[in-house]
């Protein structure tokens, strides 16, 4: 079992999963961000940022 932490900002009245920007050295995922406001879970201004953690069982 593992956990995913999906992240969405809620500028626009209603979440909105955010993306996530791309390291290009190392291919690996930065933090996410919202392509509507910019806001991410390390600058969020207007606190529109929140979370949810999903369990992913594997059999």
């Amino acid at each position: 079992m593992s956990v995913f932490r999906r992240w969405y900002c809620r500028c626009s009245g209603e979440p909105r999963e955010l993306n996530y920007e791309r390291v290009l050295e190392d291919e690996t995922l930065g933090e996410p961000f919202c392509d509507r406001c910019g806001a991410t879970p390390s600058s969020d201004p207007k606190h529109t940022i929140t979370f949810k953690d999903e369990e992913d069982f594997e059999d």
